[in-house]
């Protein structure tokens, strides 16, 4: 999982710099940070998913967490957003924001999709849609 996590910042730091001015280190350090937590919030999910599934978490627990990671990912859609509209960024850094922010929307779709399976048992088309969506967009702006 070290491994792996190393990867995640190398190919972080190698994909965002296209797509982000480096004379803006405050822009940069955004995008760097934003991808990081939208690849953590991924695998929060699926580890609380699996945690329920397999009786580690209760449901109770699990409902909880991704309610928090709903309220997360809503306030970094938010400033996100503020920030994509302002008038002095480049395309580039405008159009990386913008997909953030959809990876940041297919994320709490997931988490909603937790909280239905946790409610029912059964329900789990929705979360596995918007997993595979969100993976496709997150591993996209890490240019895995």
């Amino acid at each position: 999982m070290k491994r792996l996590g190393w990867f995640v910042v190398i190919a972080t730091m190698a994909v965002l710099p296209l797509a982000a001015e480096r004379d803006d280190p405050a822009l940069y350090a955004v995008g760097a940070l934003g991808v990081s937590n939208l690849y953590s919030t991924y695998f929060l999910l699926g580890t609380l998913a699996d945690g329920y599934a397999t009786g580690a978490y209760t449901g109770e627990f699990a409902d909880e967490l991704a309610r928090d990671l709903i309220g997360l990912s809503e306030s970094a859609v938010e400033v996100l957003e503020e920030l994509a509209a302002d008038d002095g960024l480049v395309d580039g850094d405008r159009d990386l924001l913008r997909r953030m922010v959809s990876a940041y929307r297919l994320l709490i779709n997931q988490a909603w999709g937790l909280i239905a399976y946790v409610e029912d048992g059964t329900d789990t088309e929705v979360w596995f849609r918007y997993r595979r969506a969100a993976w496709d967009e997150i591993s996209e702006l890490l240019g895995l």
